[in-house]
């Protein structure tokens, strides 16, 4: 990628759209893999399975509704509050605070968003432990959503109007590429934080993938330096 490609990327942005879990922390830290065990936890617990029964049907209803949360709602009718408290009840310690990811975002212009298919409580926990809760506008999560999950282009259209976001002048930033498709349909620039980790690579026709990092605070820091 030009390395010039970040600045201008930022000179002609006005709304910055953040995932949070793999993409404003560092997927290597392994956090999210707490809140994988948990599920497969709970779902042992609701329907009283063993753990490998649990981790099939975890993996089922997230490849087939976009997130097991999604697949438990539909299929059993389960309480998502209590799904989402269960499954977040995690340790923070592995996420380090960031303090250059807090002066990035400081130098960063337009307005930035959290849109995240977890609860406002999770991330006012992640972003308070890294540093950078002062920097965003709102959070966007499952339940403004209601509880419909990326990638369901609805959740994207119900984004833009709470947010009156001008879509092409907006850009996405995501560690999973099925999450920026409906993002670059309505005219979004997307950017995918590459972590590596085998369900987050491309599948099939990648365009709408207009930018890739490994290092999000790096990229940031190149799309607003000093």
């Amino acid at each position: 990628m030009d390395a010039n490609a970040p600045a201008a990327l930022a000179a002609r942005t006005e709304t910055w759209v953040f995932d949070l879990d793999n993409t404003l922390y560092p997927a290597s830290c392994r956090l999210f893999d707490q809140v994988d065990r948990l599920i497969g936890r709970f779902i042992a617990e609701e329907f009283n399975l063993d753990l490998v029964e649990a981790r099939r049907l975890q993996k089922l209803y997230f490849h087939e509704h976009g997130t097991t949360l999604s697949g438990l709602m539909q299929r059993h009718g389960v309480d998502p509050a209590k799904f989402l408290d269960y499954v977040h009840a995690i340790d923070l310690t592995p996420v380090e605070p960031s303090p250059r990811l807090d002066a990035a975002l400081a130098r960063l212009g337009g307005r930035k968003l959290i849109f995240t298919n977890g609860s406002v409580a999770h991330a006012a926990n992640v972003m308070n432990r890294l540093g950078v809760a002062r920097h965003f506008e709102d959070v966007f999560d499952i339940r403004a959503a209601a509880w419909i999950p990326k990638p369901e282009p609805a959740t994207y259209d119900a984004l833009v109007a709470r947010h009156a976001i001008d879509a092409p002048r907006a850009a996405m930033i995501d560690d999973l590429p099925r999450n920026l498709a409906p993002a670059a349909a309505l005219g979004m620039t997307t950017v995918l934080v590459e972590t590596g980790e085998e369900w987050s690579q491309p599948v099939g026709d990648s365009t709408h993938i207009h930018h890739t990092t490994d290092d999000l605070v790096a990229w940031l820091e190149a799309a607003a330096p000093r």
